[in-house]
């Protein structure tokens, strides 16, 4: 198992920094131990310290700063409302959480679609945020066209610029949010036509033969997604796309219930937080009001008697004559 390394850096070579204390991060060879075990890879997204340390404490193996925490954490309506700044923010605040999983960072819209340069640019922002950011996460549709005219889709060959500048990279393929629109709202990918299966199965070829470390599967047929994970050489995530793939990954407000909506189909809710802590919230606004909160013996602070007597001598002395 991946959970018996030493649990601080050592020293080795003249780059590496010293030890500090700092829990060991995972590696992408060590997700890639787990996968050549046929280990599956537990991945789950973290919006902020609290709960990326909820991911941590749980031993995920992968913490995901996905573009979703804009609708599930920040109350915007879309994904694509989020500007890059303020994802930064929240980059930072998730790798603060002490632990080992690796940490992915998503790349937000109209972060890279811009150029090329832009993308390499916001990537390295990335990257630079933290020591703990390990790699980035990009949203790549299949080629468009039709003979010919079918042209590659500009998020691979970003993908593969960034791949040849050495920053880890997984790619994104089947349903992707950010492409919404462009797909006719959040539909399952591949199921309706053999020619698409066969592009998402192509894309992700192309995506581990341009260099990227893993490729992420979502709202695939699970027998599309088994076909392509047997097919590739490295490790495949899933979600709504079957057990056939070599991890999962799910959004954490989901698994938690954090919100009163419902899950979609492709998530499990395994809790029900919303509720819980509306009950309990609701449980101290009840002891305000019936002043059982706060108690002096138990929430509040003593003063010495001598102290309190010196007090009521200055607060009671009337002004001086002069």
């Amino acid at each position: 198992m991946l959970r018996h390394w030493p649990k601080v850096l050592n020293r080795r070579y003249s780059s590496h920094p010293a030890s500090t204390g700092m829990i060991r991060s995972l590696t992408i060879a060590d997700l890639y131990a787990k996968y050549h075990a046929k280990e599956p890879i537990s991945m789950v997204t973290a919006y902020d310290f609290i709960t990326a340390n909820w991911a941590q404490s749980a031993g995920c193996d992968v913490v995901l700063v996905g573009d979703s925490l804009a609708t599930c954490a920040l109350g915007y309506d879309s994904t694509n409302q989020i500007g890059l700044e303020e994802f930064r923010y929240h980059v930072q605040a998730v790798c603060r959480a002490p632990g080992p999983a690796f940490v992915l960072v998503d790349m937000p819209f109209g972060s890279f679609e811009s150029s090329i340069q832009q993308g390499i640019e916001t990537a390295i922002a990335f990257m630079k945020s933290s020591a703990r950011v390990g790699g980035v996460k990009i949203e790549v549709g299949s080629p468009v066209g039709q003979g010919e005219s079918q042209k590659q889709d500009y998020s691979l060959q970003l993908a593969a610029e960034l791949c040849s500048r050495g920053i880890p990279v997984m790619g994104h393929v089947g349903l992707t949010p950010q492409r919404a629109h462009f797909l006719s709202g959040f539909k399952v990918q591949g199921s309706k036509s053999a020619k698409d299966a066969a592009a998402i199965y192509h894309t992700a070829q192309q995506l581990q033969d341009i260099g990227c470390f893993s490729v992420l599967l979502e709202c695939v047929p699970h027998k599309v997604s088994s076909y392509i994970t047997q097919r590739l050489s490295v490790p495949t995530i899933g979600i709504g796309a079957g057990l056939g793939v070599n991890g999962q990954v799910l959004v954490q407000s989901d698994i938690l219930g954090m919100t009163p909506h419902a899950v979609p189909k492709l998530a499990h809710k395994y809790g029900d937080l919303n509720s819980e802590s509306i009950g309990l919230i609701k449980r101290y606004a009840n002891d305000v009001s019936e002043q059982k909160f706060p108690d002096n013996n138990k929430n509040g602070f003593k003063i010495k008697d001598d102290i309190w007597a010196e007090f009521l001598e200055h607060v009671n002395a009337g002004p001086r004559n002069e």
